[in-house]
């Protein structure tokens, strides 16, 4: 019988000539078996021990904050070219979107764990606010709350230039604060115009992509007729990835309830294929990566995500 050594409160174990330290834990493991003669499946065990370990930690890590089915960005045009009557429009189209029960029943059904939801203003490249702190929304109580706070919310950012970039980085960091935890992270982005302050938004685009960000958009199409053009080719990214317009504010809130029942629907019950089907599409030609429009939606999508 192979004598077991007794254990102090950190233990060491030694790997080639890295050395570690592990709680009694891990360590524990180890009485179950004796002690190899062969220093080979000595090591051998011991760094199984040490994955184990660092396996549990990392999943710990993965869960904290509540689960949810969709984290969700609402970054809001403040810049220049928004008057107050437009931001009003926003603002309270946005707000009756989450007291809608087509939009509730969506929630519903595509999300049972509910969706946070936080609301972004922006202007030029290093003007942006959070204006809504992350809500949970799962129900039409919840729903009617959010709907309240967004109404209530001030105009943080007032005017400047377009910073598309800058609104999509912020958006972002903000993920990393939003005390839930969802495998679906979008930003909804919606402006009138191109940008013309910070860098071009394609590379924190990829960026946000690269790191699991899905980038919507709104185009606006009342100062520049074809933003939505600019939107499609520059600023939206990732799988399913979308683009809807609206052709004034005054459109706005029927373009935004329709946006956020397509985001929030039928994708999040299985993460794959993104996007549905759309029958009546025709080609939008583009000297960038090729889409198409579907014309009784409004909506644009890479023609890959519609050929599933």
């Amino acid at each position: 019988m192979v004598n077991v050594p007794s254990y102090s409160p950190i233990q060491h174990l030694e790997i080639g000539r890295l050395k570690f330290f592990v709680s009694n834990t891990p360590m524990k493991f180890l009485t179950a078996f004796s002690y190899p003669k062969n220093a080979f499946f000595k090591h051998l065990l011991s760094l199984l021990v040490m994955i184990t370990f660092l396996g549990t930690s990392t999943s710990v890590n993965a869960q904290e904050g509540e689960w949810v089915d969709l984290e969700l960005v609402l970054a809001i045009d403040l810049s220049s070219s928004v008057d107050q009557n437009e931001w009003e429009l926003q603002a309270i189209g946005i707000a009756e979107a989450f007291r809608n029960p087509s939009l509730i029943e969506t929630i519903q059904s595509s999300a049972p764990n509910g969706i946070a939801v936080a609301v972004v203003q922006w202007s030029s490249n290093n003007s942006q606010s959070l204006a809504v702190d992350w809500t949970l929304v799962s129900d039409a109580a919840s729903g009617r709350a959010l709907s309240r706070k967004i109404k209530r919310m001030p105009r943080m950012v007032g005017g400047g230039q377009t910073g598309i970039y800058g609104a999509i980085d912020f958006s972002i960091r903000q993920f990393k604060n939003s005390g839930y935890t969802s495998w679906r992270k979008v930003i909804d982005i919606s402006g009138d115009g191109q940008a013309n302050s910070g860098a071009r938004p394609g590379t924190i685009r990829d960026r946000a992509v690269d790191e699991g960000v899905i980038i919507n958009g709104l185009a606006i199409i009342n100062e520049e007729p074809f933003v939505d053009r600019y939107f499609r080719d520059k600023v939206i990214g990732g799988p399913g990835a979308f683009l809807m317009r609206a052709e004034d504010y005054d459109d706005f809130a029927t373009a935004i309830l329709r946006k956020l029942i397509r985001e929030i629907g039928p994708p999040l019950a299985s993460p794959l294929p993104y996007g549905p089907i759309f029958s009546e599409s025709y080609p939008l030609t583009s000297s960038a990566k090729s889409h198409v429009i579907s014309a009784d939606a409004a909506i644009l999508l890479p023609v890959s995500w519609t050929m599933q």
